[in-house]
């Protein structure tokens, strides 16, 4: 989320720097954001994994200024990295 909540940032040095980050299909999902787009500029507090219940995809929620952004990460083993798969805003009221 630090690498992604930067919507000050230029597309180039965004993208540069969140894409390690991300497993191969989050990165073509997220190629064409816009950082200018994003509303949260800073993390807030500390993530909290809120499901650990597997060895290969876990949920973390990560307060920002603009709410809580789950985030789900993907390992294909133990021995392999955590990559994110999906980063979802905060939900809004409707």
């Amino acid at each position: 989320m630090t690498a992604f909540a930067r919507p000050s940032l230029d597309e180039e040095t965004w993208w540069s720097e969140l894409e390690p980050f991300l497993n191969a299909q989050a990165a073509q999902d997220y190629s064409y954001v816009d950082p200018a787009n994003i509303p949260a500029t800073a993390i807030t507090g500390q993530g909290v994994l809120t499901d650990e219940s597997s060895a290969y995809v876990g949920y973390v929620d990560v307060p920002t200024d603009a709410g809580i952004y789950r985030l789900i990460l993907n390992r294909s083993d133990a021995a392999s990295p955590w990559l994110v798969s999906r980063i979802s805003p905060p939900e809004t009221s409707s």
